[in-house]
């Protein structure tokens, strides 16, 4: 695929990050620690330099067909309230899926809608097979967005990821072209 697609759903757009979204992310990543805690490798607090960063792996994964990152944006003023990312593994035709969403934007079905969108693109434009996601058991609510999806329970991995100085086990979670 040569050019980054856009997504569209009823009340959102999902397209590449650039840096001109740089001021939106750092607002976001740091409207709690809580996104931090949830996720497997985001500081807080969050610096325009882990922007930067986040930016260029985004576009160059994109270029190595590696992985699909999509800001999320309410359609009404495109501004980036979040994301929602594909990171493929091309060998194995799977990828894993992960995302954020700043806290003003929170339980009001938006990751859900997100991921179901980039779920139809995985399994429908990428033609993925396996589609999975973890999330730290601290976190139910990640649970719950993946089944509302289609996802189900595959595994507890324990102590999976080292994070602060502390292991955590994560709770697997998987979606089949073939059940989707």
């Amino acid at each position: 695929m040569q050019t980054f697609p856009t997504l569209s759903t009823k009340r959102l757009v999902l397209s590449q990050p650039t840096v001109a979204d740089a001021e939106d992310v750092i607002l976001q990543m740091n409207s709690t620690s809580e996104i931090s805690e949830n996720t497997l490798t985001l500081p807080f607090p969050y610096k325009k330099e882990n922007a930067d960063f986040w930016f260029q792996m985004a576009e160059f994964s994109f270029q190595k067909n590696e992985a699909f990152i999509f800001g999320i944006r309410e359609k009404e003023n495109l501004k980036l309230i979040g994301a929602v990312g594909l990171h493929i593994d091309n060998s194995n035709n799977k990828a894993e899926v992960g995302y954020w969403l700043g806290k003003p934007f929170w339980n009001k079905g938006y990751v859900s809608e997100a991921l179901q969108k980039v779920l139809k693109f995985g399994f429908e434009e990428l033609n993925l097979n396996k589609i999975y996601a973890s999330h730290f058991l601290h976190n139910p609510a990640s649970g719950k967005v993946l089944e509302k999806c289609g996802f189900v329970f595959e595994a507890v991995l324990q102590q999976e990821i080292l994070k602060n100085g502390k292991f955590y086990d994560l709770f697997r979670y998987c979606i089949l072209k073939s059940n989707y």
